[in-house]
This record gives structure tokens, sequence and C-alpha cells, in this order.
């Protein structure tokens, strides 16, 4: 029997796991007609119903393609649609109850938190997220107060510039499609509590917070030992987090399946005692899930937290019912009783990294240790630790290069010492919480945290500002990064099997990648764009091949916004650092591809009038080819279209005028090729 084939026999939930994703995806990227898809399972359970007696080879084989496609077929089914959500319209202000789902954190001009809002005009109570006016804040607003306010939700929406994160799509997976404004006077506190279990974990990591604060340990190892131990990242300054961002270690900021690891392994030392007997067998089990769950709670029953603790509760039971159920099969059980709960958390980021992170540690990094045996404890620990980050690393990174566009090189250096540091914090900090009561020996466990924390984060520091620290502007298509996960697949296989059927699957990927990546090169090499962008300043980005210019023309200086705005257009496109120009200073520009004068910029076959509306007039010999490389053109009004010159039936070779109007900062795409 073929190694994949019985790899995939003995872990069962990886099967039906796998199915039911697949079948959720479909659902998420297409359409379907739900009553013909009813009719098809219908067929389908009737045939195995009939077929159920039957043990012969054929009929046997013959079920297992019907239960397959009977669970794939049921995630495609069961994810809940939420086009009603879209189709909410808030026309006016109105009164709504609401509650305060988190408590008001501080940004730089407002307090932003989460509400749970319902009334006449909803047919059920909708999360949305809430920004509070500094002015008259009232500081007293905590999780779990209700509140009666008087607004008009809005739609949220991306800013529209081109290759900019996806901000609406990443709230909408949150179950979030609306935020609202509060000034003092459009909020008042009801003085009713609303009591829910995750209000009260809230509350006690509050709790623990102010703990923290009350002690000499300084704000920013302060805010690192909050998001360390308990989840909460509020504080963190970007500075900071940009530490962990480049030296690859931005995942113990997060609390998640390392951290409860790290639990996990402190609790299985301290009650390896009593896991013995027939009763120590089930008290042992019992006490780590309630332990784990306990965790849960104090960091806000956070997701990231959430996910781990049900992936390591199944690992338990697993364990404690003393069948050869592996890890995959605990792994593969517990991924699909959260996509159950919420479909959504199979497009978290968070979700799909912790996942693939320990699935590439528990498949590589046994055989990887096994290449090199080393006695020498210190050595063997060393090559443990290397091992372990090179497994995760090799799984996770085309997908984090997908959403991050960067790839830490330090990141297996960098781990050997976050790690034990880390480690060592938690269990300092648990011991700091427990012994809070007593002054002296709290004290002095504040003092350790400090110490550590602020060595810590100067050898982050140190290691970011070193030499190529760290690759940005790194691009990958989900095409691309589709293809590299099934070269990895193929390559891990043939190591595996030694199969060279893998091993050649695995160099045509290769192949097909190295292919992709020049054709869209080729492509880079022959752009003629024109963007405006949605900023403070009216910014217009003309591009011609790798050659581009940013034209300016607002009063203030470009903001370091703008500027990132700017550079991730110019990674994307693979183009040169742009010449800035600043119209309004000099009288003429002129050069090869562009000329500016007075209010008119002629840009290749464009010529821009900058009155009191900008004037897009573009010179096309295909008026067709310009609407299919323009979609965005859809929401911009063509004013005029002439057909210029007398023969009428050159069309496609005649020349056409476009005039083009777009109010000043709207975003503006426009392909002039």
């Amino acid at each position: 029997m073929p190694v994949t084939r019985s790899f995939f026999q003995r872990i069962p939930f990886i099967r039906i796991a796998s199915l039911f994703l697949i079948g959720v995806l479909i659902n998420h990227y297409l359409n379907f007609d739900l009553q013909w898809m009813g009719i098809v399972v219908t067929i389908l359970l009737s045939i195995l119903i009939f077929l159920w007696h039957n043990s012969n080879f054929s009929a046997v084989k013959t079920q297992n393609y019907l239960l397959s496609l009977c669970i794939l077929i049921s995630g495609v089914f069961y994810p809940k649609r939420v086009t009603e959500k879209h189709s909410l319209k808030f026309d006016q202000k109105d009164y709504y109850l609401a509650e305060i789902c988190q408590k008001p954190a501080e940004k730089a001009r407002t307090y932003q938190t989460i509400l749970r809002i319902q009334s006449r005009l909803l047919p059920k109570p909708e999360k949305v997220i809430a920004y509070f006016s500094k002015e008259s804040f009232d500081t007293t607003l905590v999780t779990g107060d209700q509140i009666v306010l008087l607004a008009r939700p809005q739609e949220i929406k991306n800013m529209g510039n081109p290759f900019e994160f996806d901000y609406r799509k990443m709230m909408s997976n949150k179950g979030i499609y609306y935020s609202l404004y509060l000034t003092p006077e459009a909020y008042h506190k009801t003085g009713i509590k609303i009591n829910r279990i995750k209000y009260l974990a809230e509350k006690v990591r509050d709790k623990l917070i102010a703990l923290l604060s009350a002690t000499k340990i300084e704000k920013e190892e302060r805010s690192v030992i909050s998001a360390l131990t308990l989840g909460y990242r509020t504080e963190l300054d970007p500075e900071t987090m940009d530490y962990f961002v480049n030296t690859g270690t931005i995942h113990v900021l997060s609390v998640s399946g390392l951290h409860v690891a790290l639990i996990f392994f402190i609790l299985s030392f301290l009650l390896s005692g009593i896991n013995k007997g027939k009763v120590g067998t089930l008290i042992y089990p019992a006490i780590m899930i309630l332990f784990l769950w306990i965790y849960s709670f104090i960091t806000g029953f956070s997701p990231s937290v959430q996910r781990s603790t049900v992936m390591f509760t199944f690992v338990i039971i697993g364990s404690t019912l003393r069948r050869p159920v592996n890890i995959y099969n605990s792994l593969s059980a517990s991924a699909l009783v959260l996509i159950l709960l919420d479909t959504n958390v199979l497009f978290d980021i968070g979700f799909q990294l912790s996942y693939l992170a320990v699935f590439g540690i528990v498949l590589l990094q046994p055989p990887m240790a096994e290449l090199i045996q080393l006695k020498n404890k210190i050595l063997k620990w060393l090559w443990t630790m290397f091992t372990v980050s090179i497994a995760a690393q090799l799984i996770t990174f085309p997908l984090s290069i997908l959403y991050f566009n960067q790839f830490p090189n330090l990141f297996w250096l960098s781990n050997y010492f976050v790690i034990p540091g880390t480690t060592i914090l938690i269990w300092l900090s648990f011991g700091f919480f427990v012994l809070y009561p007593i002054p002296a020996i709290a004290n002095i466990l504040a003092e350790l945290i400090q110490f550590i924390t602020d060595l810590m984060l100067r050898l982050l520091k140190w290691m970011s500002e070193l030499p190529y620290a760290v690759s940005e502007g790194i691009l990958y298509s989900q095409v691309q990064t589709w293809i590299l996960y099934g070269l990895i697949a193929a390559f891990v296989i043939y190591g595996f099997t030694k199969n060279k059927t893998w091993l050649f699957g695995g160099l045509v990927l290769l192949i097909t990648f190295q292919i992709n990546a020049l054709w869209t090169k080729s492509d880079l090499f022959n752009q003629k764009t024109v963007y405006v962008y949605n900023s403070k300043n009216t910014l217009i980005h003309l591009i011609n091949n790798r050659s581009n210019y940013v034209l300016s023309y607002g009063q203030n200086s470009i903001t370091d916004q703008e500027m990132n705005m700017i550079q991730n257009v110019c990674n994307h496109l693979k183009i040169e650092k742009p010449k800035f120009i600043k119209p309004v200073t000099m009288n003429k520009f002129e050069s090869s591809d562009l000329k500016i004068n007075d209010q008119t910029i002629n840009f290749l076959n464009c010529r821009i009038d900058m009155t009191d509306k900008l004037k897009f007039n573009i010179q096309s010999p295909d008026l067709v080819n310009f609407r299919i490389n323009n979609p965005e053109l859809a929401s911009i009004k063509i004013t005029n279209t002439i057909l210029p010159g007398e023969n009428l039936s050159l069309k496609k070779s005649q020349l056409y005028s476009i005039e083009v109007v777009s109010k000043f900062k709207e975003v503006v795409c426009l392909n002039l090729n």
C-alpha cells in the first residue's frame, strides 16, 4: 500500500476536515442554487442507503466516494449566508441599545471599542466597531456596560487605494460590517450591567493588567508582558512591534499555540506525579484541560487562545483514550470543530498560520532532528530549536509573504533567546499574579520581569537593525502561493516515499512557478498607468514602465502614511524609486514622457486638467480595449466620447478621445496601454 494512502487511511479526521473545508471554500467563492444541491444530496444519500448492506469491493469503493461527496456538499451547505447584512440600510440617525464588548482602547484621536447594538430596525443584534470622541469621554465605560446611543451606522469601506490592505474584508470575517462615531451627547449610560462569560473574562484580564501597572515595571516592558502573557496588545508601540516583526518573533506577542503549549508543558511538569494508576489517569487530564481553559479565560477568550486550547484539549483526550490516535487526528478534529462553530475562522490569518505551523513542526521536525545525532544535551537542544524553527517557517513562509510581503532572515537566531525568555517570563508573571498579596516577593518578581523583558527588547532591537535582517517587498500572488504549497507538498512526500513521480511533479511545479514569475514581470515592463490616491494631499502617481513620478498638490508635506502607500505600489509593480514633483513650486517641468504647464499635465497619451475637478483626456486607438483595461471606470463617469475624423468605418484604427471626470482625492486608476 502506498505510504500516502496509508497515511490518510490512518487519519480519518484529516480526510473529513479537508473535504468539509473544500466545501466551505466552494460556498465562499461560488454561488450555487441550493435547491438543486438539495436534490443532488438526496440522490446521493438514496444510493448510499441502497448500497449500505452490499459488502463487495465495488460497492464499498462506491460508498466511500459517495460519503466523501456528501461531506464536501455538507461543507457547501453549512456556511450561513451573510448577504442580508449588506442589504441593511441606515438612512438616518436612530436610537440603539448597545452593550460594550471590550474595554475602550485609547487611540491617537479616539477611544475604540466593539459594540453589540440592537433596535427595531435590526432583525437581530449587530456587532459594530465604535469610535468615541476624546472630548468629554466617559472614562468609566467598561466591558459589559449598557448604553443608549443616537447614531447612524456607516458601512465599513476601504480607502480604495491600489494594493492596500483589505480592512473591510478582515472585519467582515469577524462579523463586523458597520462603524460608528460617537460624540459625548450621542450616548448615555443606562446603569445596567450585561453579564456574559466573555465580559467577565475581559474584566479579570483588566484587573491583572492593573496589578502590573501598580509596579515599577516601565510602560514599554509592561506592554510587552501584557501581550506575552494575557494577549493584551493595545498598549504596544508600533516601534516595539517592529522589533518583533523584523526578527520573525511576532508570534510571541499573539497569545496562541506557543503560549498554550508552554502552559501545557509547565502543567505536565507540575502534575507529573499524579499521572499514575486508574484514578490518576483520569484526574490528570481533567486538571490539565481545566487549567488550560482557565488560562483561556484570563486572556479574555481571545480567538487564538481558544483555537489552541481546543487543539490541546483534543490532544489530551486522544492520549487519555490510549488508542492509536495520533496528533494529526487531534489537529484535524480540533480544526473541524472550530470551522463548525464559525466558518469565518477559516479566513482568519492567525488560524491559518497557527495550524500550518503546528502541522509543519509535527510532520517535519522529527525527521529533520534525526539528520544529526548529538549526545551533548546543550548541542542537542540547540539543534532541536533550529529544526523546530525551520520546520514551522518552511510550511508558513508562502502564506506569510502573501500577507506581509517580507521575510525575517534571522528568525532561526532570534528564537534561541525569545522562546526561553518567553517561557521564563510566563513563569515569573504567573508567580507575580499568585504572590501579589505578598509585597516583598511580588516586588522581586516585578524587578526580574523588568530586567528580562528589557534585555530581550535590547537584543531584538539590535538584531532588527543588523544588515539584511529582513527582506522586504517580496510579493507573491495567490496563484504563486498555491504553486509554492504544491511544490513543498511534492518534495515533502518524495522525502517520505522516495517515489520519483512526486519529485518529477515538484520539478514541474518549480518550472511553472518560474514561468509565472517571468510572465508577471514581463507585464510589469510594459505598464503605463495613472493613479490618483485617496489621501490628505492630492497625489497623482504617473507610471511609465519602471520610471515614475509622484505629483503632490497638497499644502503640507507628504506624510509617512502616504509614503508607505506610494512605496506599496512601487513594491507591487516592481518600479524604481519615484521622482517627487511639487508643481505649485515650479513654472514648468518637461521630460520625454511628462510635461507640466500651469494647471495642465501631459503624460504619454493622457492630458490632466487641474480645474475645479480632475479631467482626464485620453487619446486611445481602441475604445473597447480601453474599457477592458479599465474596469474601475464603471464607477467613474465618462463624460464625452468623440470619434474624430471623417471616415467612420475605420473603427478600431480610428483615434478616440475619452474624457473622464473625477473629484479631487477620489481614487482613480487609469491603464493607458
